[in-house]
């Protein structure tokens, strides 16, 4: 499926396509939600000219594929998944790094995440590879959601 989907993501193949790979293989959720983000990531074409031209890029492909996301991230606990997941490939990967908090809030934007998910992974989250410099890194925009949810 990973190779099949692979090939589909380079190509953005229609959203429709795709997601009758994914359903077709029969996988458990969560295993979906990760192989869906490493083969979203994986396409991406880090040109290597500059960071921005890289984080544009990053940012770009996750927006392109959010709809595919959106389709399997359908609980707390799948949109948990994800967030762990990105997490893991920005404390994993150099060029990422730095673009945490902005994918989280274009998934966020895109309606992968819900705010709850964010908020609990905030306060609650269990894994420690980055975290410290992740939760710091999303103060602003988990700050930006509390004021948002008082105003309501």
């Amino acid at each position: 499926m990973k190779s099949a989907l692979t090939t589909q993501i380079a190509e953005e193949s229609d959203i429709s396509e795709v997601i009758k790979t994914v359903k077709d293989a029969k996988l458990p959720d969560i295993e979906v939600v990760r192989i869906l983000w490493d083969v979203i990531l994986d396409a991406v074409q880090w040109s290597g000219k500059n960071q921005q031209q890289n984080a544009n890029s990053a940012l770009r492909q996750v927006k392109t594929w959010a709809k595919l996301l959106n389709s399997f991230c359908t609980n707390g606990k799948l949109e948990l998944e994800l967030m762990y997941k990105v997490q893991m490939q920005c404390y994993e990967d150099a060029k990422l790094m730095k673009l945490f908090p902005e994918i989280v809030r274009s998934l966020y934007d895109q309606d992968v995440l819900a705010e709850d998910t964010i908020l609990y992974w905030f306060r609650k989250g269990t894994n420690p590879k980055g975290r410290q410099t992740f939760v710091k890194a999303l103060e602003p925009f988990v700050k930006w959601l509390e004021e948002a949810e008082e105003e309501e």
